[in-house]
């Protein structure tokens, strides 16, 4: 065997047990990570103390994502205990008497029905329950009831009839593609694909989308677009969304603008460094931290049907930044603001780095 030969094949050796190790790598970051959001854990409650109901939910999508990806079936009594404990929620008012019952995971805000939505389909995904699936379909039914012909169409964000944005409008999208494929359906004289092929129709009518492809976050009264409200969740979602219309409807258009989003986000919403960076920081509220895990939950799903090299390095780089920047290394708490070290800490912030750990690993291809 010719020296070059034998140069050549030690050169992709040592490449492949790099990649190897990077791969086994994020799998470590995200099992350091999920053992920490678990402390916040309330089995009690089957919620995250410091954080609230709708995030929540993502901290269990992340959780499950997790589970799918690695193979792990160490949290599944986490979701089942969640499912069960939370479908009668005992919303607290500041006066006890005024409290209330929130059954189904129907509240009074519509976006916060579509979080729960898709956590149960995925929930249905990992362990072939239809519990999960049959829940889903009666909160998304709810969901539909938000609909009507003021600024076109669209679903309100809160009970009753106040604003219509980009958020919710997205999840009830996705949710109504998610339930088509998993067995149909129909709620208030629509199906699932229709109420999915509207909402996009009116999603692109309503000017949220801005010529830089990024998302705007809503409209005002007289449903004009709020200029410059920009969140990182709001350029995710949709990338899902129009994934899953993809495969539904062949289009590749749909593919098409889905990387332009994506790519518009992470060329404008980052730092100099290119980490992610939602506008609203350093000021993020118990919300916000959420939102950039968000992000890279659904960028990871657009890279897992249509792969680009430029999204495999972001998530990665982001991932490492995490990890070395974002994080206690006494704790391994993580912090919402990914590009400097931690100052507070709780479970939103934690669980929105799992989902980028997450997609770290489907872009590495670890398991």
């Amino acid at each position: 065997m010719k020296k070059t030969t034998v140069f050549v094949i030690v050169i992709i050796m040592s490449l492949l047990l790099h990649s190897c190790k990077k791969n086994k790598q994020y799998n470590e970051y995200a099992d350091a990570t999920i053992t920490t959001l678990q402390k916040w854990y309330n089995i009690e409650t089957g919620l995250y103390d410091t954080t609230s109901w709708w995030n929540a939910a993502n901290a269990l999508t992340a959780i499950i994502d997790y589970s799918r990806i690695t193979g792990s079936k160490e949290y599944l009594d986490v979701v089942e205990n969640s499912f069960e404990t939370c479908k009668e929620f005992e919303v607290e008012m500041p006066d006890p008497k005024d409290n209330w019952i929130c059954r189904n995971y129907i509240n009074d805000y519509y976006d916060d029905e579509g979080w729960w939505v898709l956590a149960w389909i995925n929930a249905y995904d990992l362990t072939n329950d239809d519990k999960y699936l049959k829940m889903a379909r009666i909160t998304f039914n709810d969901m539909a009831t938000g609909w009507d012909d003021v600024c076109d169409g669209g679903i309100y964000w809160k009970k009753p009839k106040i604003g219509k944005s980009a958020v919710q409008n997205e999840l009830f999208m996705l949710s109504a593609i998610r339930l088509h494929q998993r067995g149909g359906g129909e709620t208030l004289g629509k199906n699932y694909l229709v109420w999915a092929e509207d909402t996009l129709e009116w999603f692109m009518n309503s000017g949220m989308l801005n010529e830089k492809h990024l998302v705007e976050n809503g409209l005002n009264k007289q449903c004009e677009v709020s200029v410059g409200s920009l969140h990182t969740y709001n350029q995710g979602m949709i990338l899902s969304a129009l994934v899953e219309l993809y495969k539904e409807k062949n289009d590749e258009l749909l593919l098409d603008l889905a990387h332009k989003i994506a790519n518009a986000t992470i060329t404008h919403m980052v730092y100099e460094n290119g980490i992610l960076k939602d506008p609203k920081e350093p000021k993020l509220n118990g919300d916000a931290t959420q939102f950039k895990g968000i992000f890279m939950r659904h960028l990871g799903f657009l890279y897992a049907t249509s792969p680009r090299t430029a999204y495999k390095t972001f998530i990665l780089k982001n991932a490492d930044v995490i990890w070395s920047v974002a994080r206690d290394s006494s704790n391994n708490e993580i912090g919402g603001i990914w590009n400097a070290h931690p100052k507070k800490t709780d479970a939103s912030s934690q669980s929105s780095a799992l989902d980028a750990f997450n997609a770290a690993m489907i872009v590495s291809g670890s398991n």
